[in-house]
């Protein structure tokens, strides 16, 4: 599932910039293949704290709404310093979560479909995230691109 990554920290979201990373992410997503369908994640994470709550949410229903209007099924990534509780979360369109391993807010009514580990592992040298797929509290769950592939013998 591509994920579209967060600015730096500290990061001012806006409706427009919503607009636009949901219209980046849906060309990069199509660009490198990804068919429609997919769950296709915003990284909310690192927000400015001079933003207001509003402000995150314009950016993200922005953003769900140019990723939708493409084919792609938006989820979004709650990581730390968002601005938002977790009703806040929950009243936005989106409806697949994927919780970071930081400290979160619970998502009412769904909760997560995707939840990342802690503490993540190295494998050669490089950081590696692990996280867990599973259904959430409405039975819903992410949409993964899974390629078909033989292998001799099979």
């Amino acid at each position: 599932m591509p994920v579209q990554h967060a600015r730096k920290r500290g990061w001012s979201p806006s409706q427009a910039l919503g607009q636009q990373h949901g219209q980046e992410a849906s060309a990069n997503a199509g660009t490198v293949g990804f068919p429609d369908r997919v769950s296709l994640w915003c990284d909310l994470e690192g927000v400015n704290s001079s933003a207001q709550a509003q402000d995150v949410i314009d950016y993200c229903q922005a953003w769900y709404e140019e990723v939708s209007a493409a084919g792609y099924i938006p989820g979004l990534y709650v990581g730390a310093e968002i601005l938002l509780s977790g009703r806040q979360l929950y009243d936005l369109p989106f409806h697949h979560y994927w919780r970071s391993q930081s400290q979160v807010p619970d998502i009412p009514h769904r909760a997560y479909q995707v939840i990342q580990l802690n503490p993540p592992i190295q494998i050669n040298g490089v950081r590696v995230d692990l996280d867990v797929a599973l259904n959430d509290g409405q039975g819903g769950a992410a949409q993964w691109l899974r390629v078909n592939t033989a292998f001799p013998g099979e």
